[in-house]
């Protein structure tokens, strides 16, 4: 079996030399390929790879490539080479040691499924971050996962999943010239989905992967409401207007315009209610909705 694992990066060498560390461990090199996408680091984060990890190929960017970008290089460059199955990975996820065999596993005895690991912000695997998500009318919602359980999703975030290659010939690659950065894990599932692919989050696949800042709620994020606003004209804000609205057009169709607007409008108002009361009291109030959500979920769960 060919198995490619493809790990973006950029200026985080020691980030990512700990996650090649991790993998170095854990992987077996008969059966998986790293692939690291290096896209313009002028950190010396290629040469030490090469130093230290001779066996794992780096494919280098220009500094354009951005996640999407190199996501789709390295996946472009593994079909090339007759990979079966491949896994998305960024390099501050550390899988424990029997995630990707489970999460390969999974993909390979169910046929058209694409699998996520569930992931957790630290080594006690108790706060859940990244993995399956449900699609709302005009949101989706990250969920959590429980050990011994596989729960289906709408689409996924793109920390740690296994594809098989029957994706790519289906749907094609990620959409990078729409969605450089935000957003693109989210769509390309989705329309994965669409195209017929069951989705599926395995609870007995752990990775330990902290929130990205940038990514995690406004309530719960150390970035601030200043950086939000000057943040909108890069790529790495989720609110960046071409790809937002590209993202709008592919999850929600015709309510496109609505989801569009709710976001700025919901960013406007957050400005507005943080001004009013302290953010730890709005971070409280987040962290009840979601341990209210996730009880509800799972409650729902256990009654089917």
């Amino acid at each position: 079996m060919s198995i490619f694992i493809i790990i973006p990066v950029h200026n985080r060498k020691k980030i990512t030399l700990r996650c090649l560390e991790n993998l170095d461990k854990i992987v077996d090199k008969q059966n998986y390929k790293i692939v690291v996408v290096d896209d313009g680091s002028s950190d010396g984060t290629r040469q030490c790879i090469l130093a230290e990890y001779p066996e794992t190929l780096v494919l280098q960017g220009s500094g354009n490539l951005w996640w999407t970008g190199s996501i789709r290089l390295g996946m472009e460059y593994a079909y090339q080479q007759g990979a079966e199955y491949f896994i998305w990975m960024n390099d501050d996820t550390y899988p424990s040691p029997n995630t990707l065999s489970l999460i390969v596993g999974h993909s390979s005895h169910h046929s058209n499924t694409i699998v996520s690991a569930q992931c957790y912000a630290d080594q006690d695997l108790q706060r859940p971050t990244y993995g399956g998500q449900t699609k709302g009318y005009l949101s989706h919602a990250l969920f959590h996962t429980p050990f011994g359980k596989c729960y289906p999703c709408d689409c996924m975030s793109g920390n740690l999943v296994c594809f098989p290659r029957s994706v790519i010939d289906k749907i094609g690659f990620p959409p990078s010239n729409h969605l450089p950065h935000i957003s693109a894990d989210i769509v390309y599932t989705w329309i994965a989905k669409k195209a017929g692919y069951n989705l599926i989050v395995c609870g007995d696949a752990t990775a330990v992967c902290p929130f990205n800042p940038y990514e995690e709620g406004w309530h719960l994020s150390p970035i601030s409401i200043k950086q939000r606003w000057c943040m909108l004209t890069s790529y790495k804000s989720n609110l960046y207007p071409p790809s937002f609205w590209y993202y709008c057009q592919k999850f929600f169709g015709f309510l496109a315009p609505i989801v569009f607007l709710k976001g700025y409008l919901s960013l406007i108002f957050f400005t507005v209610l943080n001004c009013v009361f302290p953010l730890p009291f709005l971070a409280r109030l987040k962290r009840i909705k979601i341990f209210i959500s996730n009880e509800a979920f799972q409650k729902t769960d256990k009654q089917s």
